[in-house]
């Protein structure tokens, strides 16, 4: 007798403290929370509706929103984590896994599995969030590269459609680019060609082209880099680079850029190039520079050869922090917050974001504001980096290392990717 007793107490236990699946955290929940979440900016008005309904769901949590300057965000976070005085919940991009996950505590597989999450979400947010099938964070949104054209300049030249692929977007090139008798760039057709210096997002442009042209980046252990051949053999960065470098060659047919250009956001506000490549991010920040602009998107050039479309994500997700204290329940906040439909579309209706949840993709693929990008979110890829903005700079640092004819093609591609081995070897 005494032994059953025992058993049954230590399965009690074990239930109740989550060693044992089966009571759900839900059933018996703690008497009071108060759970703080961090973000970029303003984006806690985006959260308001969810947190309040969440709120009324289990009056015993008490929510509250920090909003960290953008520019600070990722130092302020390290610091607070490292002094015990972090968050239970913060904001993370889709490329700092790697460098991060050190800091966040997976969802636990009764309350999320990686089937559910298949489901819910694109292809793109597995390979992003989840690392050795566990389930690191969960998106808001799934935003993407997309063309933005300036609708008069192109109706001015008789262009009545946007380019759909690479070829058709370079024949556009020397129809749209603008010069004087000396030849010096007036308008440039395109902001593509240049390193980050004038190009807002250059190193995601090139990634892309890579990607789209089959370099493998990163193996899906995090162990190499190739950006120099294909699974198949080929030497498709180096063509990629090629591609996207002659654009500010002054020799080249195709040349339409240079560093002398203004911010590539501020040329086409000010009409001085005809497209640029953004999220759909910039889509306000191109309104207030511009109220007036006539800006058309349209989905981001594929490869002419080949049928399958491959675009390329940029988006933020949550994460649990490791040390938050409940972390059955901050889980269960973060599911909510970011897969019931009603919380999700009442984030999505303030910050403007372009839905990550398959559902609302479906909804959203005609929306004339964000169903563009919506659409790209089901072919959209990324790649791991070890430290998003330390690669930012070294592909800043190939682009300028061949524009300016310092080094050859093969040359530039193979120390970037030495660089970027070396980031992944010193973690």
């Amino acid at each position: 007798v005494i032994g059953v007793i025992v058993a049954i107490l230590l399965i009690f236990i074990g239930i109740f403290t989550g060693v044992l699946p089966g009571l759900k955290s839900q059933t018996i929940p703690p008497p009071s929370m108060d759970l703080v979440i961090w973000g970029v900016g303003d984006e806690g008005d985006a959260f308001n509706n969810g947190l309040l309904a969440y709120s009324k769901l289990y009056p015993n949590i008490k929510t509250a929103y920090k909003k960290i300057d953008e520019a600070n965000y990722e130092q302020e976070l390290v610091n607070a984590l490292a002094a015990g005085t972090g968050p239970d919940i913060f904001m993370v991009s889709n490329s700092w896994l790697p460098k991060h996950s050190d800091k966040i505590l997976a969802a636990p597989q009764e309350k999320l599995s990686l089937n559910q999450l298949r489901s819910l979400f694109p292809e793109v947010v597995e390979k992003d969030f989840v690392w050795n099938e566990s389930i690191f964070a969960l998106p808001l949104y799934i935003d993407t590269l997309a063309l933005f054209y300036n609708q008069d300049i192109f109706d001015n030249y008789a262009i009545a459609l946007p380019p759909a692929d690479w070829l058709q977007f370079k024949n556009l090139i020397p129809k749209l680019r603008k010069t004087d008798s000396d030849g010096n760039l007036q308008r440039a057709a395109a902001a593509i060609g240049g390193s980050e210096k004038n190009i807002h997002n250059a190193s995601d442009i090139l990634s892309l082209l890579m990607i789209q042209a089959g370099s493998e980046m990163t193996n899906e252990n995090f162990t190499n880099v190739n950006f120099t051949y294909s699974t198949d053999g080929g030497s498709n960065g180096e063509e990629s680079l090629d591609f996207y470098t002659k654009f500010a060659d002054s020799k080249d047919l195709y040349y339409t850029w240079n560093e002398n250009m203004p911010y590539s956001l501020d040329a086409f506000s000010q009409g001085k190039t005809a497209m640029i490549f953004e999220y759909a991010s910039q889509v306000d920040v191109l309104k207030i520079k511009n109220p007036f602009l006539k800006v058309k998107i349209s989905p981001m050039p594929q490869p002419d050869s080949k049928q399958e479309a491959i675009n390329y994500a940029d988006y933020r997700g949550l994460a649990v922090s490791k040390y938050a204290q409940y972390p059955e329940w901050v889980w269960d906040l973060v599911i909510y917050l970011t897969t019931d439909e009603v919380a999700v579309e009442n984030y999505l209706a303030v910050s403007k974001r372009p839905p990550a949840l398959r559902t609302l993709i479906q909804k959203y693929a005609d929306d004339p504001n964000i169903g563009v990008f919506a659409k790209q979110a089901l072919t959209a890829k990324s790649w791991l980096k070890p430290d998003p903005e330390k690669v930012k700079a070294i592909f800043s640092q190939m682009i300028q290392a061949v524009v300016s004819k310092q080094l050859e093609t093969y040359d530039a591609l193979s120390q970037a990717e030495r660089a970027v081995s070396d980031l992944i070897g010193a973690r």
